[in-house]
């Protein structure tokens, strides 16, 4: 039987149930029933509203507004997240606590849209500026959240607040390496209607300069032409909320060569088309929400050197349906279901049509004591797949120990299950693969002090986590395979730091994020296994991120500075990427009329003209500009 349509029966026959005890509690509810009861305060995802414990950072809206560029630019200057660039017009994917790249989970309004074929997202290809509210979870959330969400997750989200608007936006950046991108974005609205349209056109050329030896070489054969559309509609009728969004994206790269092997003549062609619809109705004590979404990938990859010519389809289908319950003022109840549909067809899977299909169910809730001052967040889930998955628990605590000082943690049971290319790559895919699975713990602190003229923030967690059947590609008699050889623990330190000063009519701010990753093999292969206890390859022992700015009405001035330690290239740390140190500098005018605001943005990057690598032999690019002119009318 299509598994298509067994799992399509399950989610309606889920859906379904979700009506029916909707109609029967309603039918429970009386007019003139009084509930002495705080309102409740939704941000509409869970991953908000029951992550109690875990620690949390949201990107300052202002600099998304101000500097349009790649996810990946974003995080890498904005909080202590491993960033792994393969260069110009080349894949960036993420680290998060030592995790691997598909042990991190990205989200787009609440969807999962991470590659079904490679359990991860490239975060080079997104788009920061589509999206009002970036926040990024540190630690897992894999009982909320599921498959995938062991390090962390990243969370892109369009927050609607239904305030009347009319506005035009019209955005210009251009920058060295050819760099031009214009977008276009227009937002409309009233207190029942939202309409957000966004377009943009990136070409850069990317021929970067850099360093080999005392030579100075320049990288060929990196041209980028990056589209694409996002439209995002959200209609409200008295209880009821529905939200549809777009996003159509399509991508041409020039693949570049290696500092050792400069030629080449790979190209790769990307086709992104992700949607999703969700309905929200509240109703004193009840919140229900359903979410249906659908991503359709297309990737074609071609070398005639290499004389490779691989094309890759994939699709997923996410169905859920959750119910919120405020029992008193003390107790928030969540309980919820998913469906995951995955197919992917390419001729380099053991058959031309390969499938991943999960079902989930997951009870979560949110408990206050001692006049709010203590919260507890309890959860659990089940998910079914092809694979064994035992229950994944988790709680997490807050505690307000005086005005000043929270106190933070969580324990929670984590998994990822292996991907489509882990199971079915040919040659090499290991049908016999165990999911990703092991404990995790946090613990933090975090004071916050606001005055008059002085704001003070600062958070530090510690953390621990080890994962068993950690899957690793690995030569098997001239075969590169996966296999769980693996077991390893993280653990670590994060801090995150803000201090802002209000001198006169100028607002003085410090911002630092730092993270000390220790992440290592502890498995015993042999007695003498050269690899036991040495540092994972690409995972940087320290990373820091430190801003310093100086802002009013009319400007903002700052420099931005990133220190990433070495990292080891293979895997008994005998090679090893220098540490390096990267400057830069932005300066931003804003002068607003009746109708109409300008806004001009100058940044140079790498100041100082460092001759780094963030991947062994992928050169990354020397001293750069960026200037980006918005026009915003009203």
């Amino acid at each position: 039987m299509d598994p298509y349509y067994l799992y399509g029966k399950s989610f309606v026959m889920i859906l379904l149930l979700h009506v029916v005890a909707y109609n029967l509690y309603a039918q429970h509810l009386r007019e003139d029933s009084v509930y002495a009861i705080t309102p409740i305060q939704i941000n509409g995802y869970r991953y908000q509203d029951f992550n109690t414990g875990i620690k949390s950072q949201t990107i300052d809206s202002n600099y998304l507004k101000n500097n349009p560029g790649s996810l990946a630019d974003v995080l890498s200057n904005q909080s202590s997240v491993y960033i792994k660039s393969y260069g110009m017009s080349s894949l960036s994917s993420i680290s998060i606590r030592g995790s691997s790249a598909s042990q991190t989970l990205a989200t787009i309004n609440g969807m999962n849209i991470n590659s079904p074929t490679l359990g991860q997202s490239d975060y080079a290809t997104i788009p920061a500026f589509l999206f009002n509210n970036t926040n990024i979870q540190y630690g897992s959330q894999v009982s909320l959240m599921g498959s995938g969400a062991i390090g962390g997750s990243i969370h892109l989200s369009n927050q609607v607040d239904f305030a009347k608007r009319n506005q035009v936006s019209l955005i210009y950046q251009n920058g060295s390496f050819g760099n031009n991108l214009p977008i276009v974005s227009v937002k409309t609205g009233d207190s029942m209607h939202q309409l957000t349209v966004k377009a943009y056109d990136k070409q850069a050329l990317n021929n970067i300069s850099y360093y080999s030896g005392s030579d100075k070489e320049y990288l060929d054969h990196a041209n980028l032409k990056q589209a694409g559309t996002y439209v995002d509609y959200s209609i409200r009728l008295k209880n009821h909320t529905l939200n549809y969004w777009i996003w159509y994206q399509q991508m041409n790269r020039d693949i570049p060569g290696t500092i050792s092997a400069p030629f080449s003549d790979a190209v790769q062609y990307d086709r992104y088309c992700k949607q999703g619809i969700q309905w929200k109705y509240a109703y004193r004590r009840s919140i229900i929400q359903s979410r249906l979404g659908i991503q359709n990938d297309i990737m074609k990859y071609n070398s005639d050197t290499t004389d490779i010519h691989s094309v890759i389809k994939s699709m997923v289908i996410q169905a859920e349906g959750e119910y919120r319950y405020t029992l008193s003022s003390f107790i928030d109840l969540l309980a919820g279901s998913q469906v995951f549909l995955q197919q992917a067809s390419s001729a380099n899977f053991s058959s031309p049509n390969v499938y991943q299909n999960k079902m989930a169910f997951f009870v979560s809730s949110k408990i206050r004591f001692l006049k709010n001052k203590i919260e507890l967040s309890p959860a659990i889930r089940k998910e079914w797949c092809n694979h064994w998955i035992p229950f994944t628990p988790s709680i997490g605590m807050n505690a307000q120990i005086s005005p000043l000082f929270r106190f933070h943690g969580s324990v929670s049971y984590n998994y990822r299950i292996p991907t489509l290319n882990d199971l079915y790559w040919n040659p090499g895919g290991n049908v016999s693969l165990k999911p990703e699975s092991g404990w995790g713990e946090e613990v933090g602190f975090s004071f916050e002090k606001k005055a008059k003229k002085i704001s003070l923030f600062q958070d530090i967690t510690g953390y621990t986590r080890t994962i068993s059947n950690w899957i690793q590609w690995l030569p098997n008699n001239g075969l590169w395979t996966p296999q769980n050889i693996q077991k390893v623990w993280s653990r670590g330190i994060e801090s995150i730091s803000t201090i802002s000063f209000l001198i006169r009519k100028q607002t003085l701010t410090f911002k630092n994020s730092y993270a000390f990753t220790r992440s290592t093999n502890v498995s015993v292969l042999s007695s003498n296994d050269p690899i036991r206890g040495k540092q994972l390859i690409y995972v940087p022992l320290y990373k820091n991120s430190f801003t310093v700015s100086l802002s009013n009405k009319l400007f903002e001035t700052g420099i931005i500075y990133n220190y990433t330690s070495w990292s080891f290239t293979l895997s008994d740390n005998s090679s090893y990427i220098n540490p390096y140190h990267l400057f830069d500098m932005y300066g931003i005018i804003k002068k607003t009329f009746k109708k109409c605001s300008v806004v001009l943005n100058g940044r140079v990057n790498n100041i100082f003209n460092a001759n780094y690598q963030v991947v062994a032999d992928r050169p990354m690019p020397l001293r750069n500009y960026q200037i980006t002119l918005i026009i915003n009318y009203n």
